[in-house]
């Protein structure tokens, strides 16, 4: 046994080399594992619609074993004692392998835009993952080792001809260089494998986190305003939680947290007595999703902001979405409180059906209903939406912008009056309401260009009331600049969608750059074909190169709008 072991002494050696490839690469791939939400089906589908197999470090370990292939065969003269010296470099070709393979991995991780957050849950895998590493690495020397030696043959060139001669005694080494290939290639399957192990621990935790938050909140009893909808949800709750804290202490989800365990984790940590109300956004990834939420956080108000097309790769249809949606509806009746909808956000016939078959207390907000918007206008200080309210009009000013805000700042509006707000106070709150972070977002600058930073997560009446945003916000002898990677999740409607903004932005724009142009092949399409010559439009794989062009070349006057910002599993094109 230990004569056997002696050709593979340097094996145990380069050990800890084979752990640091396999935890950087597990690491990157992690990254993208992460902004999938841990979903196996939807990671290895990015994994081969990238093509993120290992290239670099397994044509290094092909080089070393295609060497011991050689420095096995016994060649005559010259040639044979070359190949005998290559031999030698069969360790180095296997540490080149593993070192590159290492590099190459950290090298992606490090310029991520999204990094990788070391959850508890993000340790786990990755100490389960390093463990089937290790096993496998073990297996590898075992299997070398326990290989018979003196049994193999290879082809043998001498002056009598071709036959056959016994390998020499380092045939082992060759071996484990084979077994070393695939190892390779495992690291992304050992991820979902290790995740796979871990869900019923994993849903031990939740439970046990869940179970926490639930005797809190029955506790401490805040009175809980859900708000859902294919989008403007977070701004909605960003207005509303600003009307309701003038009042009284409120509390609401942070940024865009609306999952079960990130409000279990708000809940657990940030909620207090003193909190008189709970805004809880609320995110549909599924039918059942918004009725789990709902009986961790039994809502006393809901707010529907709209049903569309962002929801469309997970739901396939917009019913789908609407019966996911009004799950809300259902429990704020159950509680005999009242839901506040956009009426402007739902095709009338998905509302007609909806509120036929969910009955109760509605309070309906848009062009027509309870409280109607009969004007809107957006300045350069903001946006300034009249609404009647019964017998009254009311004249709400707010310092945001985008078309789509004054819908928004209706349906916080009409919410707050739900709570029994009057609209004095609604009226005085909304008029030092923030802006909201990277949802058109505006940065004047008196000796630069005006910044409308609407880079999180685009959608398409958001993309559109961004254009027109250019229009209000640019100065004379100004350009309009935008730059997007186009938008994501949209199904079927990707190419519907892209092609009407792609046209729009022809209108609105003076200056087009288009990142990763091969996602959206109908916007570029769209935008050409609508271009008179007067749109200059330049395309990019990579948001920061076209950030670079626009910062070295923006002026004093200009507005320039960043419209979303993909995370690395869409712009990111990662090769081992």
């Amino acid at each position: 046994m230990i004569e056997a072991l002696l050709p593979l002494w340097p094996a145990f050696l380069f050990a800890p080399l084979v752990l640091w490839f396999m935890l950087a690469r597990g690491k990157t791939l992690m990254m993208i594992f992460q902004q999938e939400e841990y979903d196996d089906v939807r990671f290895l589908a990015w994994f081969g619609d990238n093509k993120a197999f290992d290239r670099k470090a397994s044509l290094w370990m092909l080089a070393a074993v295609l060497v011991g292939l050689i420095s096995q065969s016994t060649l005559v003269g010259e040639l044979g004692a070359t190949a005998s010296a290559a031999a030698f470099l069969v360790w180095p070709l296997m540490v080149a392998a593993f070192v590159h393979g290492a590099l190459v991995s950290a090298t992606a991780r490090n310029s991520s835009k999204k990094p990788l957050v070391m959850t508890a849950r993000v340790k786990r895998i990755l100490t389960v993952y390093l463990g089937f590493a290790v096993a496998l690495y073990l297996v590898i020397l075992l299997i070398a080792v326990l290989a018979p030696r003196g049994t193999h043959y290879a082809v043998a060139v001498d002056m009598d001809g071709i036959g056959f001669a016994s390998l020499p005694y380092n045939w082992q080494v060759v071996l484990a260089s084979i077994l070393f290939l695939p190892l390779l290639q495992l690291p992304p399957l050992l991820l979902v494998l290790a995740n796979k192990l871990l869900e019923p621990a994993e849903e031990r935790v939740k439970a046990g986190f869940r179970a926490e938050a639930i005797e809190k909140f029955s506790r401490l009893q805040p009175k809980v305003i859900a708000i859902t909808g294919s989008f403007g949800k977070t701004s909605t709750k960003h207005i509303l939680s600003h009307i309701l804290g003038a009042a009284a202490p409120t509390l609401a989800t942070p940024g865009s947290v609306n999952t079960d365990m990130g409000i279990t984790r708000v809940i657990r940590e940030q909620l207090e007595g003193k909190h008189q109300f709970f805004i809880v956004e609320m995110g549909a990834y599924g039918p059942g999703s918004i009725a789990r939420l709902c009986r961790l956080t039994p809502p006393d108000v809901g707010l529907i902001t709209a049903i569309g097309a962002a929801h469309y790769e997970r739901f396939k249809t917009l019913e789908t979405v609407a019966r996911a949606k009004f799950e809300l509806a259902e429990a704020v009746f159950k509680k005999g409180g009242q839901v506040v909808v956009n009426r402007d956000g739902i095709a009338p016939d998905l509302l007609a059906e909806r509120l036929a078959n969910v009955p109760g207390d509605y309070r309906i907000v848009g062009h027509e209903g309870d409280v109607v918007i009969t004007n809107w206008a957006m300045t350069p200080l903001g946006v300034e939406v009249t609404v009647r309210d019964g017998a009254e009009d009311h004249i709400l000013r707010a310092p945001l912008y985008g078309s789509h805000q004054a819908g928004n700042v209706a349906l916080a509006a009409a919410s707050a009056r739900a709570l029994g707000l009057p609209w004095a106070a609604i009226k005085g709150a909304l008029a030092s309401v923030p802006q909201i972070r990277h949802r058109l977002e505006v940065t004047r600058s008196s000796s630069g260009p005006t910044i409308i930073n609407d880079a999180y997560n685009s959608n398409p009446v958001g993309f559109k009331a961004a254009l027109e945003c250019l229009d209000v916000l640019v100065e004379e002898g100004g350009r309009r600049i935008l730059v997007t990677p186009g938008m994501v999740e949209l199904g079927d409607k990707h190419n519907e969608e892209h092609k009407a903004l792609g046209a729009l932005a022809a209108q609105h724009c003076d200056i087009v750059l288009v990142v990763t142009p091969d996602r959206i092949p109908s916007f570029v399409e769209a935008l050409n074909k609508a271009n008179d010559g007067s749109v200059t439009v330049m395309m990019y794989g990579r948001q920061a190169d076209a950030e670079a062009w626009v910062k070295g070349h923006w002026r004093k006057g200009d507005a320039v709008l960043f419209e979303n910002n993909l995370p690395d599993l869409y712009e990111a094109v990662i090769r081992f």
